[in-house]
């Protein structure tokens, strides 16, 4: 298969590009557009303000916060709780999107199937980690010798 989209790939995790309108945030999440106000009053959430945008927007960053606050509040949590819980979510995706960035090493063809190159398995730079997927979206993984 085509390796030639690595350089892409950091880019296609670079969410931080998406903008959503005040309006579509309080549709997607269910939210009112006002409680979405008072979470950026409260200082949980920011809006994007310039002289492009002629309501609220949001980035990537504070969608997916409101998001997760929503998620916590309909488990009963607390708002401070929730965000403070959003926070620590946010944090370990973005340890995940660092992680992938940087040991995606393309996609390859083996035994006729997919599989994601995850890069060197050892020290010595002999062995490389794949995974795989199959049908039933079950996770595989195997270490092969590195021709």
């Amino acid at each position: 298969m085509d390796n030639n989209f690595k350089p892409l790939f950091p880019k296609a995790l670079d969410l931080d590009q998406l903008i959503f309108k005040i309006g579509e945030v309080s549709k997607i999440l269910k939210v009112s557009a006002r409680q979405l106000r008072y979470w950026e009053q409260r200082g949980y959430i920011q809006s994007i303000r310039s002289n492009s945008y002629s309501s609220r927007v949001f980035d990537m960053k504070n969608f997916m916060c409101a998001n997760l606050m929503k998620y916590y509040l309909d488990k009963g949590f607390t708002l401070s709780v929730a965000h403070e819980s959003a926070k620590k979510n946010l944090d370990n995706m973005k340890f995940i999107r660092k992680f992938m960035t940087h040991s995606f090493q393309g996609i390859e063809n083996i035994n006729n199937h997919p599989a994601v190159n995850l890069g060197y398995f050892d020290k010595e730079k002999k062995k490389l980690l794949y995974g795989f997927i199959d049908e039933e979206n079950n996770i595989s993984y195997k270490v092969l010798k590195n021709d």
